[in-house]
């Protein structure tokens, strides 16, 4: 393959996997935006609180499963057993855990309760299916997952708003069918080897040791969202939180390029994870440096049309403050989510976990201080960023450093024993370090 070949083919690859990621922030995007036009910026802070929990939750279940259908070999009669039965397991358990945490300061009846579980329940499982077409670089059919999902969980908010009064429940009936529907043309459309059944033994460590990592290390950045959401629920109002929202969603575009790209890289990474290392760190750094200038385009464009966008898309005058602290914190993410993606592939996410713990506890820290000391949301996303910042740093200068000074002492301990030998010698397999 040529070059501008090579090239073309990888460039097709982004594009797809951002037009995937696209088609999904538009069905959340629609869901939220809906939110804030129809329930109002009160109703709109306990929806994203609500929401967020359950993209938490997918994270989690998306990380321990997903990621280990990736990266482990899913053919394997043994890992694929395991990989359903611990999905059934953490299902189970998100259910009971959704349906506790909506009856907590809230006033929802358990029938509501009950269909926050199922909503949630149907979010994991939709995207569970969704990660299966990555792991085959299907980017095209997830698109038309999604596209599912957005129209029906659109029709059915939105008919549901015809016909009378809308409430938060509405829109929960209306992400269980839009997730649902989802999740019928993606496993239908999924490859026949995909769909095999699974029997015999199941490789329940083998699955765990990796996939608990990943699992913890997916739910650290939602989980601060969460926890960011509350603490401005508690220590302001329910309104700002619905006003931090708001201001989100409006850099949503940003945050949804960088996941996008993410998520093509990481496919890439786990496919090619036996290439050597000093190319994969230089793909990385390639990567990192496009997603920061894109970003910064983003910031600077969104920016400029904040006056009209913002009324436009949210129904809400949006602070510019909140705004571009929200595009800076995607270029945070933008800088230290590939590392991490790497250093995960190349079974460094122990190290990259505790990187991304410390890093979200600090942001954490400083939002608390924000929010304490200024009582202004505005400063919220700011503080976030730098959390993100140090993580990525940190994971690039460390994790990813003591990968190459390995390699370094691998090359000079090599050449150091190396003793001379006859003509004609054989060749020796590639290091990957090499």
């Amino acid at each position: 393959m040529s070059a501008a070949s090579a090239l073309l083919a990888r460039l097709r690859g982004v594009g797809t996997a951002t037009i995937a990621q696209a088609t999904q922030s538009a069905a959340a995007f629609t869901v939220t935006m809906l939110a804030a036009r129809l329930l109002g910026l009160e109703a709109l802070g306990l929806f994203s609180i609500l929401y967020g929990a359950f993209i938490l939750a997918t994270g989690i279940v998306s990380g321990f499963v997903g990621d280990s259908m990736m990266v482990l070999d899913r053919f394997s009669s043994r890992i694929r057993a395991a990989l359903v039965g611990w999905f059934a397991v953490l299902t189970v358990l998100v259910g009971a855990a959704s349906f506790g945490f909506s009856l907590t300061g809230t006033e929802f009846t358990v029938g509501a309760a009950a269909l926050y579980a199922l909503a949630s329940v149907s979010y994991v499982a939709e995207d569970l299916v969704r990660r299966n077409h990555m792991a085959t670089l299907t980017f095209g059919r997830i698109a038309i997952m999604d596209l599912a999902v957005l129209c029906c969980t659109a029709a059915v908010i939105l008919g549901t708003y015809w016909l009378g009064t809308i409430r938060i429940e509405s829109f929960l009936i209306a992400i269980i069918t839009g997730q649902i529907a989802g999740l019928l043309v993606g496993w239908f459309t999924l490859p026949g080897a995909e769909r095999q059944p699974v029997s015999g033994p199941a490789a329940w460590r083998e699955v765990a040791n990796y996939g608990s990592w990943r699992a913890a290390l997916q739910g650290l950045r939602p989980g601060q969202l969460t926890l960011t959401r509350l603490l401005v629920v508690a220590v302001i109002s329910m309104t700002a939180a619905g006003s931090l929202e708001a201001a989100r969603i409006y850099a949503a575009p940003a945050m949804l390029l960088v996941s996008g790209v993410c998520s093509y890289l990481f496919a890439s990474m786990a496919r090619n994870v036996s290439e050597n290392f000093k190319q994969q760190l230089r793909v990385t750094d390639q990567a990192v440096t496009r997603l920061v200038l894109t970003t910064v385009a983003c910031t600077v464009i969104g920016l400029l049309l904040l006056p009209w966008g913002g009324p436009l898309i949210t129904g809400h005058e949006l602070s510019g403050i909140a705004v571009s602290g929200w595009l800076i914190y995607s270029m945070a993410v933008a800088m230290a989510t590939p590392y991490g993606l790497l250093a995960s592939v190349l079974e460094k996410a122990r190290a990259v976990f505790v990187v991304r713990l410390l890093d979200s506890l600090l942001s954490l820290v400083l939002v608390a201080a924000v929010v304490l000391v200024t009582g202004d949301y505005r400063w919220v996303p700011w503080a976030a960023a730098l959390g993100a910042l140090a993580g990525g740093y940190a994971i690039r200068r460390w994790v990813l450093g003591a990968l190459v000074r390995e390699m370094q002492d691998s090359m000079s301990n090599r050449k150091g024993t190396e003793v001379p030998r006859e003509a004609g010698p054989t060749p020796e397999k590639e290091d990957r370090f090499s």
